[in-house]
C-alpha cells in the first residue's frame, strides 16, 4: 500500500492515542506521541532474514542514537509488517543485549509460513489465496522448509518473556486464523498479557483505511488507542510528576 496512507494513518493514531492518554491520566497537561515509520529491505528483492535485521537496527537507532527509553516504545504493524513486528520482538528477547519496548500492536499480522491453513472468507478481503502464496514465497525462498522458519513463523515461536501484545484481528480477513493460533500459542506457554480484539464481519488491515472509506475503521483505531494509552499511561505515572510537566511515548 501507499506509504501516504500509513503517514495519515500514524497521524490519526497518534491523535486518539494522545486523547485517550490525557482521559486515562485525567489531566489537561499536555501530552506528545511520535510516530516513527521505519523503512527497511522489502521482499522479493530482499528475503528473509534482511527485513528484520533492519527493523531490530531501527529500534536499536530510537534508543542510543533517539536517546528514547525502551519504555516509551511501542512497535506497531499490520499484515506482513504484524510479523516483523514479531520477528524484531523475539530477536530482541533472545540477544538479551537490548531491552524489550513497552509493548506492541499487530493489526492482521501474517505470522505462519505452514501451508495447512484455515483461512477466512477471502471474497470479502484485500488478500488472495494467490498473493498469500507468492508473498509467502517473496519473502522467504525456502518456506517449504519448516526448519529454516525460525521468527519469520512467530506462530510456531516460544512466545514467553516478550511485552504486552496486542493482536487486533478481523474475521472477513483470509488469515485470520494466524491472529487466532497466535492468541492461543502465547496462551499456552503461559503468557497472560495479550489481548486478542476481533471484529466481526470486517476484512483484512480494516483499521488502517481512512473513517471516509470505512466509517468503522475508527472504532479500530480507538480499540488500538485505548491499548497503547493504557500502557503509555502506567509508564508515565510510574516516572512522571504530572503537574510538572509533560509525557512523551512514541509509537514505531
Amino acid at each position: 500500500m501507499s506509504p501516504r496512507l500509513y503517514i495519515a494513518f500514524g497521524a490519526t493514531l497518534a491523535v486518539a492515542i494522545e486523547k485517550e492518554l490525557r482521559r486515562q491520566l485525567g489531566t489537561v497537561e499536555s501530552v506528545q506521541v511520535d510516530v516513527f515509520l521505519g523503512n527497511y529491505r522489502k521482499a522479493p528483492e530482499h528475503c528473509f532474514p534482511m527485513p528484520p535485521e533492519d527493523t531490530v537496527a531501527a529500534y536499536k537507532h530510537l534508543l542510543h542514537t533517539e536517546g528514547i527509553p525502551p519504555e516509551q516504545i511501542i512497535l506497531a504493524g499490520d499484515s506482513a509488517g504484524g510479523g516483523l513486528v514479531m520477528s524484531t520482538l523475539l530477536r530482541i528477547r533472545d540477544a538479551s543485549k537490548t531491552h524489550l519496548p513497552l509493548a506492541a500492536i499487530l493489526i492482521c499480522p501474517a505470522v505462519d509460513l505452514s501451508e495447512v491453513e484455515t483461512q477466512g472468507n477471502s471474497e470479502h478481503c484485500l488478500l488472495s489465496p494467490e498473493m498469500i502464496a507468492a508473498g509467502r514465497l517473496g519473502y522467504h525462498t525456502i518456506a517449504s522448509d519448516p526448519t529454516t522458519w525460525a521468527d519469520a513463523s512467530s506462530v510456531h515461536c516460544d512466545l514467553r518473556g516478550l511485552p504486552p501484545v496486542f493482536v487486533q484481528a478481523a474475521s472477513l480477513d483470509y488469515i485470520y486464523q494466524h491472529s487466532v493460533r497466535l492468541a492461543q500459542k502465547a496462551a499456552s506457554d503461559g503468557v497472560t498479557n495479550w489481548e486478542l480484539d476481533v471484529h466481526q464481519d470486517l476484512p483484512h488491515v480494516f483499521s488502517i483505511f481512512p473513517s471516509y472509506v470505512l466509517p468503522y475503521a475508527q472504532v479500530g483505531v480507538q480499540r488500538v488507542a485505548a491499548f497503547a494509552a493504557k500502557h503509555f499511561a502506567k509508564a508515565c505515572t510510574g516516572n512522571l510528576d504530572l503537574n510538572a510537566g509533560a509525557c512523551n511515548a512514541s509509537a514505531a
